[in-house]
């Protein structure tokens, strides 16, 4: 991951981030730092000739803003290692591999490159059960390090007679002379969506070579609530049959869907799903939609600026909001806007620590300071006090002020004891 070191300084907007270095160390409670964010996808099917293996796909995918470049004569360079580690429900190793990865960009625009990624895979086999993967990406010029677990369960495709593998997408499908498919996967976590007509690739696992079956895909949207169902026939092929679905990515909304695969051959039915995510252009990965990443910036907006970008008609909302950070980008032209990055990171951070019962933690009163101020230069918990109700002390030296927040209920939901206007906090920024 690249270090970028920017003090932001004149706009008041851009006074309450800081400096994206900012330390999170005094309310991280033990948090690790981390190397470069990567995605991955770990994907199942029967070995060839061997329906009671499994082949386990491990697919790795990194971005060229995340690694860190070295200048050569010509062009730059960076160079990453991967592992993988599968554990048993024993916590005995089963399988894994490290191998390295190297990176060329012709110039240092590319180097900075968030749409730019680098995708490496590998393939084990492995036995039916229960099993952890551990995946681990290490830059080799930082030495920093991020690490993924995924549990799967593998089952036994020979067992019954009709099995479906996991599904693959993928961004390009082809087909040789011979009807041999080959694709080039493409993957999806939360933080990174699909952005065009995709491919769902999956393989069926049969003893009725010559019959028809069907095949029927559902997708549903988790928040818009969208619905696709089409069905198609497909002749079967001898033990093991290659099909794939087209999923109109391109003409979703930004949100979560879940693909449902059915196939049917006569009485015998068999099912798989996996979720996608689609994310629209210019909203941030931590925020579920449009009107969730507006409500995020209304601590740090002017009234001006919040009074016109809620006015806006559903159509221009995405336009004014894309224009809000265009207006505070300190480094316009660039592909990055580090003002926005480091106000969802706290965002993002506030979920994740002070979330309550009712409420995700960036809409509680210690989520709302910790976004506005950043983290406290000292803090000073009591969770037992006598005679009367858990506290912290959140001080503030660098504005000459503290912040108590008070649990009235006992079940972690802090409040301010004196609550204070957002623009309240602002002044404290000028």
């Amino acid at each position: 991951m690249k270090i970028r070191r920017l003090c932001l300084s004149v706009p008041l907007f851009l006074l309450l981030l800081n400096c994206l270095t900012w330390a999170q160390a005094e309310m991280s409670r033990g948090t690790e730092t981390k190397g470069p964010a990567f995605h991955d996808d770990i994907v199942a099917s029967a070995v060839p000739k061997d329906f009671t293996m499994n082949r386990l796909s491990v697919y790795v995918e990194v971005a060229n803003d995340e690694l860190q470049f070295v200048k050569l004569q010509e062009g730059y360079q960076a160079n990453y290692e991967i592992s993988v580690v599968i554990f048993d429900k024993d916590g005995e190793q089963e399988n894994g591999k490290i191998w390295k990865q190297t990176v060329s960009a012709q110039d240092y625009d590319q180097t900075n490159k968030q749409g730019i990624f680098n995708l490496s895979h590998e393939q084990f086999d492995v036995k039916p059960g229960s099993y952890d993967v551990i995946i681990t990406l290490q830059d080799l010029e930082t030495t920093f390090a991020t690490k993924h677990k995924h549990s799967v369960q593998l089952r036994d495709y020979s067992k019954p007679k009709l099995a479906l593998s996991s599904i693959t997408f993928a961004n390009s499908l082809t087909e040789d002379s011979l009807g041999v498919k080959s694709i080039r996967p493409e993957v999806t976590d939360p933080l990174k969506g699909l952005g065009k007509e995709i491919f769902a690739y999956f393989e069926i696992y049969h003893s009725h070579s010559g019959e028809q079956a069907t095949v029927e895909y559902r997708v549903s949207g988790d928040r818009t609530k969208t619905k696709i169902q089409e069905t198609q026939n497909i002749a079967l092929a001898e033990d093991r049959t290659i099909d794939y679905v087209k999923i109109p990515a391109d003409s979703l909304e930004h949100d979560l869907y879940r693909l449902s695969i059915t196939v049917t051959n006569g009485k015998e039915k068999a099912s798989t799903e996996k979720a996608f995510y689609i994310r629209w252009g210019g909203i941030p990965a931590s925020s579920e939609d449009l009107e969730t990443a507006i409500e995020q910036i209304k601590y740090i907006a002017t009234k001006t600026e919040w009074d016109k970008i809620k006015k806006a008609s559903d159509n221009k909302k995405l336009d004014e909001f894309k224009h809000f950070w265009q207006r505070h980008d300190p480094t316009p032209g660039t592909e990055v806007n580090e003002a926005m990055e480091a106000h969802y990171a706290r965002v993002e951070y506030a979920n994740e620590n002070f979330s309550a019962t009712q409420r995700k933690g960036w809409r509680t009163d210690m989520g709302m300071v910790y976004i506005l101020l950043g983290a406290p230069d000292d803090v000073e918990r009591n969770p037992f006090p006598r005679g009367s109700n858990p506290y912290e002390v959140w001080q503030y030296y660098r504005y000459n002020r503290s912040f108590v927040f008070v649990d009235y209920t006992g079940f972690g939901d802090f409040h301010l004891s004196t609550p204070f206007s957002i623009y309240e906090y602002q002044r404290l920024l000028k």
